[in-house]
């Protein structure tokens, strides 16, 4: 089988995913994604980062599916379930061996490395089902494929030894044939995808005909916008098309799951006395699912709205008149059971991580000789992330973002893994 069958897996803070090729090297064609959500009512190029296992350590679940059963279950039932979210978080600065342990949200732990290996062990089988799906006649296995995982550029060498001895636990990889998993940089592999682009694969104001500058000695900025974290990378073009890393740097709590932390903190401020806490214990699924709606809202021109549930509404009338929630709060109000959040309160939950975000850029502006900036990951998805970077930068730098940023990066990996 040829060289070009490639399996690239983002394994992300907040959100994972895949995409891959499969056809041959002579052939040209878009790197393929998996679609996920759609028993959410959600179509997403990636699922969230949870997996969830049973009271002896074995896999039943992961991404959306994970989160969903888990939220489902009762007291009892969830205590003696492990589930992890945000795991990815834990391979940061700390001493990786074989027996790092990490807690579940039943406080219980597990190690780190069967925790990721049976996360990219899921990956990698519903990989294969998805393709073997849409081949007629050719089964594939692993070892038809170059794997590629993407990993932060600020992990060091001992978080991608740990990465690799996941995925071969996982089956991606056996013994003697190392060389078929490619661990590429997520900035390297948002660059690589980016440059492919043709000067209609951004949306950018001020974006003029040519597509990405790749003149020797340029140097640009890539910000991976993710759910967790924000990293920020200063590349420098190399004589041939090579990248040099001049600059790295990472910041926690200011991605995506800042605005939705913010977001159920302000439901929590109108719904005050318990009334919110009560629901979110009762009924996770309901309050799982205004989440969800909120997440999709990408564009913050106008009201939000949530139909408030039969069950809220019960929890709320024990307490008091349901319209007096409204009086004390602003930027909220009541519509015959319509719950009505306005777009500048909206706007309000993205205000700190825009200015941690346009902060750190300026920083980096003063010290580097920048020729644009690239803006990439799911965060980037939203509208105001751009506008609010555009407004503060664009009299200065270039600033461009490709049209599907969330897919960026594993459309760069399968790239990278086709041609190293």
């Amino acid at each position: 089988m040829g060289d070009s069958y490639v399996i690239a897996l983002d394994f992300g803070t907040a959100y994972s995913g895949y995409a891959f090729n499969i056809t041959t090297s002579e052939e040209e064609s878009d790197p393929r994604l998996k679609r996920w959500g759609a028993d959410q009512g959600l179509d997403t190029p990636k699922t969230l980062t949870c997996i969830l296992f049973d009271q002896n350590e074995e896999f039943l679940k992961f991404g959306y599916e994970a989160k969903t059963t888990y939220i489902k279950m009762r007291g009892e039932e969830a205590k003696k379930h492990y589930f992890f979210e945000g795991f990815k978080m834990a391979l940061y600065d700390k001493d990786l061996n074989k027996n790092l342990k990490i807690k579940a949200a039943n406080n219980k732990e597990m190690t780190a490395l069967k925790v990721f290996s049976e996360s990219l062990r899921f990956l990698n089988d519903d990989a294969l089902k998805t393709i073997n799906a849409n081949t007629a006649g050719t089964k594939f296995t692993p070892a038809n494929f170059t794997w590629v995982l993407t990993v932060p550029a600020i992990w060091d060498e001992s978080a991608k030894k740990f990465v690799r001895e996941a995925a071969t636990q996982a089956g991606i990889v056996t013994e003697g044939d190392e060389k078929k998993l490619v661990i590429v940089l997520e900035p390297e592999a948002a660059s690589v995808w980016c440059k492919k682009l043709p000067s209609d694969g951004f949306i950018t104001q001020n974006h003029n005909s040519v597509s990405l500058d790749q003149t020797k000695g340029t140097q640009y900025i890539i910000v991976d916008c993710g759910g967790g974290t924000i990293d920020i990378t200063v590349h420098k073009v190399l004589e041939g098309g090579a990248l040099e890393e001049l600059h790295k740097a990472s910041r926690n709590n200011i991605g995506g799951q800042t605005v939705e932390r913010k977001f159920k903190e302000f439901l929590k401020e109108i719904f005050c006395d318990g009334v919110w806490d009560e629901y979110e214990e009762n009924y996770p699924s309901e309050v799982q699912n205004i989440m969800y709606d909120f997440i999709s809202v990408k564009q913050v021109d106008e009201d939000f709205e949530i139909q408030c549930t039969d069950n809220l509404g019960q929890i709320i009338e024990k307490k008091k008149d349901l319209e007096t929630y409204f009086e004390s709060v602003q930027g909220a109000s009541w519509d015959e059971g319509t719950i009505i959040i306005s777009k500048e309160k909206l706007r309000s939950f993205y205000d700190e991580s825009l200015q941690g975000i346009t902060k750190s850029l300026k920083e980096i502006k003063e010290n580097w000789n920048i020729g644009y900036i690239l803006i990439v990951g799911g965060f980037a998805e939203y509208q105001m992330l751009r506008q609010h970077v555009n407004e503060h930068l664009s009299k200065e730098l270039k600033i461009l973002c490709p049209v599907r940023p969330q897919e960026a990066i594993l459309k760069g990996a399968v790239e990278f893994g086709k041609n190293p």
